[in-house]
């Protein structure tokens, strides 16, 4: 059900080397990934580090949410702040009541920060998770 969704699937083609393994049958790579419970998403680097991981099945478009906040993620960790900035609000704008929606504000100031060391790119974004999320952890973390 989720897979074959045109956006998932889109999105999948587009970033990801996707891999899909039998746990029955790769207890190496469950033991390497610490894998309890599946599906089991890991983003990996280059180097196969883990950049981003998740457990549990999800519906389409929290998958796809899903998968964009990691691509944020990765953009981050490798310093191209502009392509991480535009993946979290590319989350905001099209998934906006998402599960990932919070987190994705929340590192859209980090990513705005780190770009341009200017507190407000990071108190803009937080802000409107406060307003927007007020519930969620992430406005727990960003209460300036």
């Amino acid at each position: 059900m989720t897979y074959p969704d045109l956006s998932v699937a889109t999105i999948l083609n587009e970033y990801f080397i996707p891999v899909q393994v039998n746990v029955a049958e790769a207890e190496k790579l469950v033991e390497e990934f610490d894998a309890i419970w599946t599906p089991n998403l890991n983003i990996l680097d280059g180097q196969k580090r883990v950049i981003y991981h998740t457990e549990g099945w999800l519906p389409p478009s929290e998958y796809a949410a899903m998968l964009i906040t990691g691509l944020g993620h990765y953009a981050l960790r490798k310093k191209r702040y502009q392509e991480a900035v535009s993946f979290y609000q590319e989350v905001h704008t099209k998934f906006p009541t998402s599960g990932f929606a919070p987190a994705a504000l929340y590192y859209l100031g980090v990513g705005k920060y780190l770009e341009s060391h200017n507190v407000e790119d990071l108190k803009e974004s937080w802000i409107k998770l406060q307003r927007f999320y007020p519930q969620s952890s992430w406005a727990i973390r960003s209460d300036l």
